[in-house]
This record gives C-alpha cells, structure tokens and sequence, in this order.
C-alpha cells in the first residue's frame, strides 16, 4: 500500500509542468492532501531559513510569518520532530500562535497542517498545507502529505548534495 502511495504521488509529480522542481512539488499537494496551499520552509537549529517554494498568496503569507515571528506550525513540527495540525484555527483546543494566527485568519486560512522535513535525526524544515475550511486531514490525505513530506525532504538533501539548492517558485525568500 505505501509503495502505490510513493507510485502514485511520483507519477503525479512527473507529470507537471515543474517536474522534478521544489515548486512542482508544492504545486501537486493541494489536489493530493486535499488543502488549498502548500509551502516548504527550511530552518536550521531553531531559525527559520525561509521558504523554498510556496503555491499562492495565502500560502506565501503563512510562511513569511513563520519566518519573521518564529512561531507557527512549521516552526512547531521542525522543533518537535513530529506532524502539528490544527484544524480549526479560529477556535483551537490549545491556544498557540498568537501573533501568526490572527493574520493567517484575515487571509482565509482556516486550519493548518505541518510535517516535519527530517531523516533519522537530521531535521531540515518542513512541509506547511493550509486549507480553507475547518476540519482535520482525512487519513488518505495525511498519508499523502506524509509521503509528500518525505519526498520533499529526499529533494531538499539531493539539491544539497549537489550544490544545487537554491529558492524557487512563488513566494520564495529568505
């Protein structure tokens, strides 16, 4: 079952304008992890590096934020090592982001979900999907965006690898 996922997800992938690109990559996960947006962030220790690739405005904001106030669910899940959700962020059962969430609000954003970019125990940042409606992932969406998550992650250490890494796609910064 995983590997059809990993099928799947790469066919999907391979078959965009972006192939083989970070921005292709968060350009697939809306239509994958049924969200609205998708952005990848780097961090290094407990900085923020800035987004690699980000798919609309929302999204681009989400990861601004994150990167000018340190808080927020990628920061979260980067820090923590493990999947941060929230899937109501106009009434959260724990009250958290209190600078990122009010303007992630404004925006549209409605619940946000974050998964850690990391292998073993080498963590790089991590995959931020925001959707605009409340409501948790389905199981089939959280397994893709885990999937997608470390797919992600495999193409941020091979771009290192090579030298290659550099920012692309909308609302890249940092």
């Amino acid at each position: 079952m995983a590997q059809d996922r990993l099928h799947r997800i790469l066919a999907e992938l391979s078959a965009g304008d972006d192939a083989g690109s970070v921005a292709g990559l968060c350009a697939v996960c809306p239509s994958l992890a049924g969200v609205n947006g998708a952005g990848i962030m780097l961090m290094s220790g407990d900085i923020p590096r800035g987004s690699l690739a980000t798919t609309d405005e929302v999204s681009q904001l989400v990861e601004e934020l994150q990167y000018t106030l340190g808080e927020g669910p990628c920061v979260d899940a980067y820090q923590q090592g493990r999947v941060v959700t929230e899937p109501d962020l106009a009434d959260p059962v724990t009250r958290r982001w209190l600078a990122f969430t009010p303007p992630v609000l404004r925006a549209g954003a409605r619940a946000v979900f974050a998964f850690p970019l990391n292998t073993g125990t080498v963590r790089l940042g991590a995959l931020d999907l925001y959707r605009d409606r409340s409501g948790p992932l389905s199981g089939e969406q959280h397994a893709d965006a885990l999937v997608l998550a470390s797919v992600a992650t495999r193409w941020v250490l091979e771009a290192q690898g090579r030298g290659a890494l550099r920012h692309g796609g909308r609302g890249a910064g940092g």
